[in-house]
């Protein structure tokens, strides 16, 4: 029978999600922007920039993993991923009127 302890299992799940965490890997990578669904000239300005230089949006889940494998050699999100994404969307303004 298979055991897995717990503490072994908390470390492979770190390690999922630090590594690969390099500085310099960090610092060339593009940052996030909250609009999800880009119009007019931003629109046209992120569909002439390659994709590898495009910032992060919410929800654009392949073009953000694109972005992960080419800076960070993995496409999987770190917790800080989901968290800075998730703080850009906010409601619209004025929802109910």
């Amino acid at each position: 029978m298979l055991r897995i302890s717990l503490a072994a299992l908390m470390l492979s799940t770190g390690i999922l999600f630090t590594l690969p965490n390099t500085a310099s890997a960090a610092a060339d990578e593009p940052g996030w922007l909250g609009v999800v669904v880009a119009r007019g000239e931003l629109k046209q300005w992120i569909d002439s920039t390659p994709i590898v230089e495009r910032p992060n949006r919410p929800f654009h889940f392949y073009g953000n993993a694109v972005r992960r494998q080419y800076y960070r050699g993995n496409a999987l999100p770190r917790p800080n991923d989901l968290v800075n994404g998730a703080a850009l969307i906010k409601r619209p303004q004025n929802a109910a009127q």
